[in-house]
């Protein structure tokens, strides 16, 4: 813990440790061959997997035999990767080794100490270990913390209650405008592809596709992070976002690897990538790297037959609500989405001429200008919030808050 940047109160004679005024309870996992997902026993938890912005969420496993166990109103720290976020207990529960649970006493107000603790999660560090930082009960039992008289923790909790409550709120309807502009697109996209006027036939991507194919079936043996002469850019479901082509971590392949999946894809400027599974899945976009290169086969290529399809309307409409289904029908697998080459083939499509095309794309693209530009304004509206609790809990613990701060005095000291 950088005491330097935490010890910023007025209260300075106040400074107490967090063992002072709080127990700390370090977690210990029980037996794996305890947990279950059915409800038996006490929930259990055993990192930040399940924390929210304050109060844990449902738990998805249930131990039968209990080691450490924290109850509702205290406080869980993470301690394992990363370090330091905070959330407030609900519930009797078992806490596992990536978990301390911080109980108040008398001395500390509960959501004092929360937000206290909140302010500073980033400067909590620990243990440089070979795999995880890490804080044990000690360190977490010498944070300092300024512990002025009670009433005046329970003002600035008041203060931090009402303004956080408001702030949410804000927070929510942003992020409410945000899906609505993105649901708006979505639904303008589904009126043009779901339309049938004069001239346009249905026809499936295989029909009007020269070729529809995926990247190698099996990982390089060796992946080069630079390009030097002789190795080849290796495009996988991590370099394909919405729209463009992501080459910040952008990896090599030698030359004995890139020949034949070269050969199988041959990737041309215009052709259409697709994701087909991983995290990414459903991501779409126009080939922009202008020379050869490998993909991995999480990576659907699609040279359409461009006096049929133009590239950019058959992306607009696999982005549509409707093409997406059509090329996904049920998604496979399991934890991880999937789709299959075979579902693309077969996918019906209704296709204009290709001018009609042309036009319905000159509009598809200004409208998602307008929505980019509607969506990036309330992105910084999120972050500007997120500045405002920080710059509240700023003033909160440097006494600026509260009226109490600037009349009440300790031995000719402010408190």
């Amino acid at each position: 813990m950088k005491n330097s940047k935490i010890v910023d109160m007025i209260w300075n004679q106040y400074i107490k440790r967090i063992i002072d005024v709080c127990e700390v309870i370090a977690g210990q996992s029980p037996e794996g061959k305890y947990y279950n997902k059915g409800g038996d026993g006490l929930p259990f938890y055993q990192g930040k997997k399940e924390f929210t912005d304050r109060e844990i969420g449902v738990p998805t496993t249930w131990t039968r035999k209990t080691t450490k166990e924290a109850f509702a109103g205290d406080i869980l720290m993470s301690v394992r990767a990363p370090v330091g976020p905070i959330n407030l207990c609900t519930q009797h529960i078992c806490i596992g080794r990536g978990l301390a649970a911080i109980r108040a006493s008398v001395k500390v107000n509960r959501d004092y100490l929360f937000y206290y603790l909140l302010k500073h999660e980033a400067e909590i560090v620990g243990n440089t270990g070979a795999v995880f930082n890490s804080i044990n009960k000690t360190q977490i039992g010498h944070i300092p913390i300024p512990i002025p008289p009670i009433q005046e923790q329970k003002q600035i909790v008041e203060i931090l209650d009402k303004a956080f409550t408001a702030i949410d709120q804000a927070k929510a309807n942003i992020e409410k405008n945000i899906v609505n502009a993105k649901e708006l697109f979505q639904s303008k996209l589904n009126a043009i592809f779901s339309q049938k006027g004069d001239g346009w036939e249905e026809k499936t991507l295989g029909e009007v596709c020269l070729k529809i194919t995926d990247g190698a079936h099996h990982s390089p043996k060796v992946l080069y992070p630079e390009k030097t002469p002789g190795l080849y850019p290796y495009v996988t479901s991590k370099n394909i976002r919405n729209n463009y082509m992501d080459f910040s971590k952008l990896q090599y392949v030698d030359e004995a690897f890139h020949d034949p999946n070269f050969l199988r894809c041959a990737p041309e400027l215009g052709d259409v990538l697709l994701t087909k599974d991983g995290a990414n899945t459903g991501n779409i976009t126009i080939n922009t790297l202008d020379e050869p290169y490998s993909l991995l086969s999480s990576v659907a290529l699609i040279k359409t037959n461009k006096e049929k399809l133009y590239p950019s309307f058959l992306k607009y409409y696999i982005q549509s609500p409707l093409g997406f289904k059509s090329i996904t029908g049920k998604m496979t697998g399991a934890a991880i989405k999937r789709i299959i080459l075979r579902s693309i083939k077969n996918a019906k499509m209704n296709i204009p001429d290709i001018d009609i095309q042309n036009h319905y794309i000159l509009n598809i693209e200004k409208l998602l200008v307008d929505t980019d530009k509607i969506t990036n304004a309330y992105s910084k509206k999120l972050i500007n919030i997120d500045d405002l609790k920080k710059s509240l809990l700023q003033k909160a613990f440097a006494g600026e808050l509260t009226s109490a701060s600037s009349v009440t005095t300790h031995k000719g000291v402010p408190v």
